[in-house]
């Protein structure tokens, strides 16, 4: 069908809720209240690394108002991680990193929370801190994990320390390839700790009933990971678990995973709730959220790549060292997906990557919004202009010459259906004005390109049903918890459509993981593309039902019947209709509710894949700066971001997320960092001194969608959350090199780094 034939899909709708999002009207976790609530509060570890030799808990306890106190003596004996088992909720013998929760206190106030915790007498004994973590690797260093052995697969021979996974690349022969190269280009890049910063901080409200049940209220991003984490941590039946999630206000990546991804205080709270079997709220103040959350992981890479006279690129080879942070975390999956991802969007024969990622004292790594994006396209991309301008090559050129293309097939084995790359990066050019307008002195253009999803997997399935109620509306049920994504717009526009009915008589509830499918959460770019994808196979069920209904009242085939305008009409004959909702009604005495449900398979889409080949998510992004040679001020004046997001659903929203992953990669870009002591003690935990972007850096943006190149969602549909925010270093940095002759390798690109960087050119050119 073409866009023009649907009644919803592809148009611009306002998002649900929307108003009462922005007068306020919304509920968020921390706005509620329980009868009898206690609150909560969390003591911390003011040690990078030390062995806990003793915790005097007696005077906390002894305080008025106090209700419990916990620490590792009253969990169970279990650890959780993502992919490796290496942290108890509350530390056991050593604490990893500061801000590392020792001991939590319940009570009838803010205040004796705060007093009971500074009553709470911890002896520590510290040990040797490591924060870089190449020192890390080194054999002399101290392990930070005795109990954690080796990752299984690293090489025989490697005797790095405090690795906690390992991945390898290897293609053909890139050694034999880089020796016949005409021109080999070695680089070194670093990318810095950033916190995703949301504005609402993460809250928690526990409730343990005399039937052993715990119910948890919370904001998080994945409330079936809650649910299921938290009951194997505290020892407690899945169905005696369940999880509630309010608005959300806010969390690129930072509030997904739950315990899992290292930033878990919900079975803290859990626990606290039981001992003192009274309802207890605890909520992350803003220093809190920037030591003991997610964090993007820093990472150095070593590249290297060898190429013929002609651009032609002949071989790759690169080592990842991607810090972790004091648990593993996310590591493994965003180190990993960095280190796979330094082949680039492009065609490679040869390549060999090793991807390191290790532990040291510092915040864990968690899955922030694009997981290892940043730490593989800013090296990557900013190489490939580094190559260009050493081959005396415009850098477009060299782009296109070695672009991935239809047929092609990427590392993991499958073969490329689509490729839109060259497309995204000749309408960037365009658009950015490339080769037309004239530069002035010190102005700049920059590139870069990628793809998201065909070498990183589609993830975890999701399930949908939709309910078709007695006035014909319709209540969805999804596992995916709404901050921005496609929830509360894709979805109804998506049930609308097939149900036939109007898009303002679709309800998305929140999630309850007592009755919602089970989702692993609302992540990895796949809420449209997974969830959407469920909801439209269920409303396509509920829909034949319906028509099953209306057939048996109205005497035709069900083939006869089609769903449009809120009624069931006979094709051809405009007076035979039935209105849906008495189709609805009837089924209450027929077959009862009409319950539509659809599920997303990954494996059996990962299987089309194989036969037909993948259609991934392509982009380029290009910007116009001015730099100030004198300053190093950077300032962006211009931003084009294009994007195949394969069928767009609702194009203004799908403009939306670009835009706002823009900016978020911006910060990045431009003056974001977590600064960190030798002592491993965060400097700048709070807004105060932690600098984001705002008005005067953030320039107009251009989003540009491209369509037709037909994805695994639903009507086609590319995911789109991620991949705006992790081109955006890169690009700037090729502009101020395009503007400056100055590559500047480390991020972020402050004044102080481009003004450094610029006078060290100078000196060096003198």
């Amino acid at each position: 069908m073409k866009k023009a034939d649907y009644a919803y899909i592809g148009k611009n709708f306002r998002r649900k809720g929307s108003v009462e999002r922005v007068t306020g009207a919304n509920i968020f976790a921390v706005d509620m209240s329980i009868p009898g609530m206690l609150r909560g509060g969390i003591l911390r570890s003011q040690y990078a690394h030390a062995r806990i030799r003793d915790i005097d808990v007696s005077e906390a306890v002894s305080l008025p108002g106090v209700y419990a106190v916990v620490t590792a003596k009253d969990a169970p004996d279990v650890r959780y991680g993502r992919t490796v088992t290496d942290r108890y909720i509350l530390a056991r013998n050593k604490v990893f990193f500061i801000g590392d929760p020792v001991a939590a206190v319940a009570a009838n106030s803010l205040a004796t929370v705060k007093k009971a915790l500074r009553n709470i007498k911890v002896e520590y004994e510290p040990l040797f801190v490591v924060l870089d973590p190449e020192e890390a690797m080194k054999p002399e260093a101290p392990t930070l994990h005795e109990d954690v052995p080796p990752p299984p697969n690293l090489p025989e021979g490697i005797k790095a320390k405090n690795v906690c996974s390992y991945i390898s690349l290897h293609v053909e022969h890139p050694d034999q390839a880089m020796a016949e190269a005409d021109l080999v280009v070695e680089e070194i890049y670093k990318t810095q700790m950033v916190h995703p910063h949301y504005l609402e901080p993460r809250t928690v409200i526990a409730e343990y009933d005399n039937g052993g049940n715990l119910t948890l209220r919370t904001n998080s991003q994945t409330p079936f990971v809650v649910r299921s984490e938290v009951s194997r941590l505290l020892q407690l039946p899945v169905s005696n678990v369940r999880v509630l999630v309010a608005e959300v206000g806010g969390g690129f990546g930072g509030k997904a995973a739950g315990v899992a991804s290292g930033a878990g205080f919900e079975p803290i709270c859990g626990l606290l709730a039981m001992k003192a079997k009274r309802p207890v709220m605890m909520v992350l103040d803003k220093s809190e959220e920037t030591i003991a959350t997610s964090v993007r992981g820093p990472a150095k890479v070593w590249i290297q790549t060898g190429v013929q006279k002609n651009g032609t690129i002949l071989a790759r080879k690169a080592k990842l060292i991607f810090d972790t942070g004091g648990y593993s975390g996310a590591g493994e999956l965003a180190g990993g997906w960095a280190a796979r991802m330094l082949v680039g969007c492009y065609r490679i024969p040869n390549v060999h990557i090793d991807g390191y990622v290790v532990y040291t004292n510092k915040q864990v790594c968690g899955p922030v919004r694009g997981p290892g994006g940043v730490q593989a396209i800013f090296p990557v991309e900013s190489h490939m202009d580094s190559i260009a301008s050493r081959l005396d090559m415009d850098p477009v050129d060299f782009r296109l010459k070695n672009m991935l293309r239809r047929g092609d097939r990427i590392p993991n084995g499958v073969t490329l259906r689509d490729v839109s790359l060259k497309e995204t990066l000749l309408t960037a050019a365009e658009k950015v004005g490339w080769g037309k307008i004239r530069l002035r002195k010190n102005q700049g253009i920059g590139f870069a390109s990628t793809t998201w999803g065909g070498e990183l997997g589609h993830g975890p399935g999701a399930g949908a049903l939709v309910k078709v109620n007695e006035d014909g509306s319709a209540t969805v049920l999804i596992g995916k918890v709404d901050y921005g994504s496609a929830v509360n717009m894709a979805i109804p526009m998506i049930v609308a459509e097939e149900l036939g009915i109007d898009i303002d008589h679709v309800k998305i509830t929140n999630v309850d993981t007592d009755t919602a499918p089970w989702d692993f959460g609302t992540v990895g770019s796949l809420t449209t593309v997974a969830c959407g994808g469920a909801a439209r196979l269920a409303a396509i069920d509920a829909r034949n039902q319906l028509l099953r209904i209306a057939a048996k009242q109205l005497n035709v085939r069900v083939r006869d019947l089609a769903a449009k305008g809120g009624q069931i009409r006979v094709k051809g004959f405009a007076d035979k209709v039935m209105p849906i909702s008495i189709a609805a009604t009837a089924a209450h005495f027929q077959v009862g509710e009409v319950i539509g449900r659809g599920t997303y398979d990954p494996e059996t889409i990962s299987r089309k894949e194989k036969e037909k080949g993948a259609s991934p998510s392509y982009a380029t992004h290009a910007a116009l700066v001015q730099v100030d040679p004198d300053t190093g001020r950077v300032d962006v004046s211009k931003y084009v971001a294009v994007h195949d997001v394969g069928f767009a659903i609702n194009p203004c929203a799908v403009e939306g997320q670009i835009e706002g992953g823009v900016v978020q990669g911006l910060g990045q870009a431009l003056c974001e960092q977590i600064l960190t002591d030798d002592t491993g003690r965060t400097l700048n935990p709070t807004f105060v001194d932690y600098l984001m972007p705002t008005a005067n850096i953030t320039p107009d943006i251009e989003p540009v969608i491209l369509e037709g190149y037909l994805g695994t969602g639903p009507y086609g549909a590319k995911g789109i959350g991620e991949i705006p925010c992790v081109l955006p270093p890169a690009v700037i940095a090729n502009a101020i090199f395009n503007a400056t002759g100055v590559r500047i390798r480390t991020l972020p690109l402050t004044p102080e780094n481009v003004l450094r960087a610029i006078r060290e050119q100078k000196r060096k050119e003198s």
